[in-house]
């Protein structure tokens, strides 16, 4: 799907008559093709986590970092390329620049929206797992 959509997007934009990868817009979803592409190969082939009681290995931990830095680069490329392409389709359908306004402000408000619920939920489920072992450490001490 990820491939047939940037295909479909390259084939409109033949179609168009406009060159590749001309503005910002176009750039920018080139690079985030290749982050993705990156993205899924590493997830692919990522050193495997080690035995319960092992220590990660410095590429797993390197893997790790790598991985989020990744995923949340193309978070924010994503939600940049958005706006953008709200403005070149305002551009290009003579949309009232009031509408396109308001649409922008209801676009920023959803992704802020979505950003607060990454973060909430994120840190939810990190001390949901922080407690969790706490609570297993202490049915073990318990048992004894």
């Amino acid at each position: 799907l990820f491939i047939a959509l940037f295909a479909l997007a390259i084939a409109y934009v033949q179609k168009e008559g406009d060159k590749h990868f001309n503005g910002a817009h176009e750039r920018m979803g080139l690079a985030m093709f290749i982050l993705a592409t990156v993205q899924i190969l590493g997830g692919a082939f990522r050193p495997h986590l080690p035995e319960a009681g092992d220590v990660k290995s410095v590429l797993r931990k390197g893997w790790e970092a790598s991985h989020r830095a990744i995923g949340v680069a193309l978070l924010a490329c994503g939600f940049w390329q958005m706006r953008v392409g709200i403005e070149l389709y305002a551009v290009k359908y003579n949309v009232d620049e009031s509408e396109e306004d308001t649409f922008g402000i209801v676009y920023w408000v959803w992704v802020g929206l979505m950003s607060a619920i990454i973060v909430v939920g994120g840190a939810y489920f990190k001390l949901k797992k922080k407690d969790d072992a706490e609570e297993e450490v202490d049915k073990k001490g318990e048992g004894q």
